[in-house]
């Protein structure tokens, strides 16, 4: 599934937030406390900056992506499935971890915010951000 969106929308779940200045203890979805951040790439074309994060077994309407110029940041929450809920399971190994999450990526070069697109394939979130064009503008000597 691939999707374009616009400031602050929310798709199937996923909410994109655009800008430069956000106040994110207005979000409610950050926690002083993550549990966990998500593993990515990030690789740059000739026009745009790509992203792919791990997000196995998180539910879009639990997640928000911020795009900045500069930056971005997903924030989220992945649940733990309900039978691991119930207090008659012991565990031997318990590696996939579970609750809030805060990632913070830098991008090597600005990107237009507005002009995103993304999908998500099999756990793994695409986000693809169009690169800032310098405009070049001659300036005529005397």
């Amino acid at each position: 599934m691939k999707r374009s969106a616009a400031n602050n929308c929310r798709e199937k779940g996923l909410r994109f937030i655009v800008g430069e200045s956000i106040d994110h203890g207005d979000i409610g979805i950050f926690s002083e406390i993550t549990g966990w951040q998500p593993l990515y790439n990030l690789y740059t074309t000739s026009e745009a900056i790509i992203v792919h994060i791990e997000l196995p077994g998180v539910a879009l309407q639990n997640t928000a992506v911020f795009l900045h110029r500069r930056h971005m940041i997903i924030a989220g929450n992945r649940t733990p499935p309900p039978d691991i809920a119930e207090e008659r399971c012991i565990f031997h190994t318990f590696e996939i971890p579970f609750g809030a999450f805060y990632r913070r990526i830098d991008f090597p070069i600005p990107v237009e915010a507005e002009q995103y697109r993304y999908e998500v394939t099999d756990g793994i979130l695409k986000i693809e951000c169009k690169t800032l064009q310098e405009k070049i503008i001659p300036v005529e000597g005397d």
